[in-house]
């Protein structure tokens, strides 16, 4: 399932092929504890008379040698198949051994050619090897040189030892499998991404499983992710609103530029959960044990079953693999087996810094303006961003005009569809896929007697600008800086009876999804006053100890708004 093949091998690029080698050389190395400094990759296939093209250099003894059989190996990597004839002709150059392989051969080394092309049987690989000594001829310390041949079909038994690789290599012929990746951008020895991991001093993780629930700086967040995440049979569960940064966050584990110790990307196999997948994580992970890889599995968008179903799996005394699933909130969820992070906004600081690096043609007083708005949330201050054309500024703009940039975009404004967004945004979440008259769509839209098939439009015009997030059959009006507010605007137009009479008609489930919108509106006297009408003892929701458990839970709940 998640393997290649040696025409797979023979379909990259030369540049591929070296990023190949290199990448699986540190990946052998990183095993046994090599700093990432011992592999340096440069140079170009076809140069006539350039160096080797991917070299290792380790200060200590290797304690497992395997496909890099040295602590000095050097690799010369090629497309073409490589004869007895090419062979000569890249060793020795005009009929002189060229002075690296001299340096190896002195320092007790190994020389390695690698042939995409070539898939050779004994008789042939045996050939090439013998060619390969004969270059040596002369040299006096030939005899000290380990040598070798690697044809494609070897060099595919290396790679399939590394999930994350063969991921890779699928994306790079354009055999991906639906819905899985590879973590970051690789080239070389390197994973970078677009523009640098950004962090400041600010408290922004949340060890939810700690006594007291410890706050973390994002570097000593990373360092407490990867600590789990190198050990197999672990599971991480890191949660956060929409527009935190929770998926930069992940590829940041993989960037040896960010903090120490970096996890290995050659490891990491990556789905986005809110896209179809083939195979489905579940049977990924299952493959992945039964095969003995060693592997992080990464879920992006996991709904709490799922990431319980992974967990169970994962977390077998015999797993081979460390799971890490990301979700905008845990919600009831208390997934067992899991370590919980939660990523909290960040510093107006931080978004200020991001958006000079993301926007660099936003003044900084816009920047600042903007970040303050965004309370620490890249999406909302992305969204903002873009609404801004050549040459114009914020300005004086108000709180609302800025809202309304998010809400808006670079659409007409619709006060119909404000309006129903605003009555969606009053819970938490809602079933967005329910049609039927008593469903959660039709109570909502019998506030201002809209029909089912609106509201359910609505939320498909807010999920195209990316406000409204899907979650299996939940959605929910986000992040938080835009729902919040649309739901205050809704609570003001509300008459108080007709919220009332709308309370009455909502499900258990439903008044505790509204209960915890209510008590982010601490700061809005029609939510206090609301609170205030519900703990009545003419209320209808006057005794909420009556309903037990979901009671507590809406107490909980609204006591900021309480206060």
């Amino acid at each position: 399932m998640f393997e290649i093949t040696g025409s797979d091998i023979a379909n990259l690029s030369d540049g591929n092929l070296r990023t190949l080698v290199a990448r699986l050389a540190l990946s052998e190395l990183r095993a046994q504890g090599c700093p990432l400094s011992s592999v340096t990759a440069g140079g170009n296939q076809d140069a006539a008379d350039g160096g080797l093209d991917v070299r290792v250099e380790c200060i200590g003894s290797l304690t497992k040698p395997d496909f890099v059989p040295r602590r000095l190996t050097g690799f010369q990597v090629k497309k073409p198949d490589m004869p007895a004839s090419a062979i000569r002709e890249e060793m020795r150059p005009k009929g002189v051994l060229r002075p690296v392989i001299s340096e190896l051969a002195a320092a007790s080394g190994s020389y390695i050619i690698v042939s995409a092309q070539g898939s050779v049987a004994d008789k042939p690989l045996s050939d090439r090897r013998k060619a390969i000594r004969d270059q040596l001829r002369g040299n006096i310390d030939a005899r000290k040189l380990h040598t070798d041949f690697y044809d494609r079909d070897r060099l595919t038994t290396w790679v399939n030892e590394y999930p994350g690789i063969v991921a890779w290599v699928r994306m790079q012929i354009g055999l991906r499998i639906a819905g899985w990746s590879s973590i970051g951008n690789w080239a070389g020895t390197a994973v970078a991404e677009p523009s640098p991991y950004l962090v400041d001093d600010n408290a922004c993780l949340t060890d939810e499983r700690s006594r007291d629930s410890l706050q973390l700086t994002i570097n000593e967040g990373i360092e407490k992710l990867r600590e789990n995440l190198r050990v197999p049979g672990r599971c991480v569960r890191l949660v956060g609103l929409s527009g935190l940064g929770k998926t930069r966050l992940v590829q940041a584990l993989f960037e040896s530029g960010v903090g120490v110790e970096s996890l290995d990307p050659s490891l990491a196999v990556y789905t986005d959960y809110s896209v179809e997948t083939d195979p489905t994580a579940r049977d990924m992970a299952r493959q992945l044990i039964m095969k003995r890889h060693r592997a992080i599995l990464v879920v992006d968008n996991c709904n709490p079953a799922t990431h319980s179903e992974l967990a169970r799996i994962c977390a077998d005394s015999a797993s081979t693999v460390s799971l890490l699933t990301v979700e905008y909130d845990v919600g009831d969820d208390e997934p067992e087996q899991t370590e919980v992070f939660r990523l909290r906004s960040a510093s107006n600081e931080l978004v200020s810094q991001w958006l000079k690096q993301t926007f660099p043609n936003v003044s900084q007083v816009d920047r600042s303006r903007i970040a303050e708005f965004s309370d620490g949330n890249f999406r909302v201050a992305r969204a903002i961003s873009d609404t801004l054309g050549k040459g114009e500024t914020l300005g004086k703009l108000k709180s609302r005009d800025l809202f309304e940039r998010i809400f808006q975009q670079r659409n007409e404004p619709d006060l119909s569809l404000l309006h129903a967004a605003e009555d969606l945004s009053l819970l938490y979440s809602v079933d967005g896929e329910d049609s039927s008259n008593e469903g959660e769509l039709a109570k909502i839209g019998r506030i201002r007697t809209v029909s089912t098939h609106v509201m359910y439009a609505t939320l498909i015009r807010l999920g195209q600008r990316d406000i409204a997030q899907s979650r299996g059959r939940w959605r929910a009006i986000l992040p938080h800086a835009i729902s919040n507010s649309l739901a205050a605007s809704a609570l003001a137009r509300i008459p108080p009876a007709e919220f009332n009479l709308f309370c009455a008609s909502l499900t258990p489930r439903m008044l505790k999804s509204l209960s915890r919108r209510l008590g982010f509106l601490h700061d809005s006297p029609e939510a206090r006053s609301m609170v205030t009408n519900w703990l009545s003892l003419d209320s209808s929701l006057g005794d909420l100890f009556s309903m037990g458990a979901d009671g507590l839970q809406i107490i909980s709940n609204i006591a900021p708004c309480c206060s």
